[in-house]
């Protein structure tokens, strides 16, 4: 490769293979001033966060995957691939194949040069995961990110629901979007063991797998996984004949402009609703990390962090929001999930231990 580096390429590259924009333009133009397309490549297919995303199946993060295919992205994809700035014919060739910039993402991926270059899961393994009120098994690859780092905010959600409903949420319905394997699964179980329903939603395939089996090995009788995205709640309540929802668990893309679009619905069911709040997505999301906290707070009657030892915060004002996002800033994965909830009754009840 001899392909001198443009903005534009390091731009789509940075999306395409990382799923975000670069952290700045100073990174931007470093690349530019110094690199070319084999450098960048290579410093991008070595990296620890290219090698967690591959191991966790590419998650979508940030809203530039729902923009239009152009010109110069379907360049980059070819240029990227092929070491050289390709010629008109290719460029609308390619176009013409790829109907959107997730499909562009996929011919980039599994193009052979890439494939072989991105790590491999080395097999199934299993683990105990502690948590309040019993321990868990969980099964997973052990190279996986979710794996490695479970229990990972489990116990925060079971010792959540052990404090929001002591009878241990009989009758209760909860519902999930990007269940991962299943790591907050088990703690919504774990913390609701007498509830009548727990349908888990994961639409990666291989995900879906693990979420399955581990649902399975710990008995969960009442809960059941769906190896497709969420969709329309409505609709999904309709489908699968509930008749009320207790708590949402929203921990894909868009999780938080997703509740709130969803918040008139959900706080007239009393719902409690956990967000999903990823800074790597949000930077690159027109409203930003701040706009899209504070409109969660908007939208509900309480917003709750949580500190470092997953006790809670309640987030009344523009402080409680400065903190939280200091909190999040300072995780290693920059990635946090919030309550939005009705009431704080549940708040002397909460014990972690």
């Amino acid at each position: 490769m001899s392909e001198r580096l443009q903005a534009a390429t390091v731009r789509w590259a940075y999306r395409f293979l990382l799923g975000r924009d670069p952290e700045s333009d100073a990174v931007l133009d470093a690349w530019c001033g110094s690199g070319r397309v084999e450098g960048l490549m290579d410093g991008i297919l070595t990296s620890p966060e290219l090698a967690a995303l591959a191991l966790a199946g590419f998650p979508e993060r940030g809203s530039w995957i729902e923009g239009p295919v152009t010109e110069e992205a379907v360049g980059v994809v070819l240029t990227l691939r092929d070491g050289a700035a390709p010629g008109p014919a290719a460029v609308a060739e390619l176009r013409q194949r790829a109907p959107s910039l997730r499909v562009l993402r996929r011919v980039l991926l599994t193009h052979p040069a890439i494939d072989a270059r991105l790590p491999r899961h080395e097999g199934l393994r299993r683990r105990a995961l502690p948590l309040p009120g019993g321990e868990m098994t969980l099964a997973g690859d052990s190279r996986d990110p979710e794996f490695l780092a479970a229990p990972g905010l489990a116990p925060r959600w079971a010792a959540l629901l052990r404090a929001a409903w002591p009878e241990g949420g009989e009758g209760r319905v909860m519902v999930e979007d990007g269940a991962g394997i299943g790591v907050a699964t088990l703690g919504l179980a774990a913390g609701a063991p007498a509830h009548a329903r727990l349908i888990a939603h994961e639409a990666e395939l291989r995900r879906a797998a693990l979420l399955a089996e581990n649902l399975g090995a710990n008995g969960l009788a009442h809960a059941a996984s769906r190896a497709v995205p969420l969709g329309d709640l409505p609709e999904l309540m309709a489908r699968e004949g509930l008749a009320r929802l207790d708590l949402l668990r929203l921990g894909g893309p868009g999780a938080a402009r997703r509740a709130v679009e969803m918040a008139p619905w959900l706080r007239e069911r009393g719902t409690l609703v956990l967000v999903s709040f990823d800074l790597a997505e949000l930077v690159a999301d027109p409203a930003g990390p701040r706009a899209r906290l504070a409109a969660c707070r908007e939208a509900f009657p309480h917003l709750v962090g949580f500190d470092a030892a997953h006790d809670p915060q309640p987030l009344p004002d523009e402080d409680g929001l400065e903190a939280a996002l200091r909190r999040v800033l300072l995780r290693p994965d920059r990635r946090d999930e919030f309550l939005l909830c009705p009431d704080l009754d549940w708040l002397a009840r909460y014990d972690l231990g």
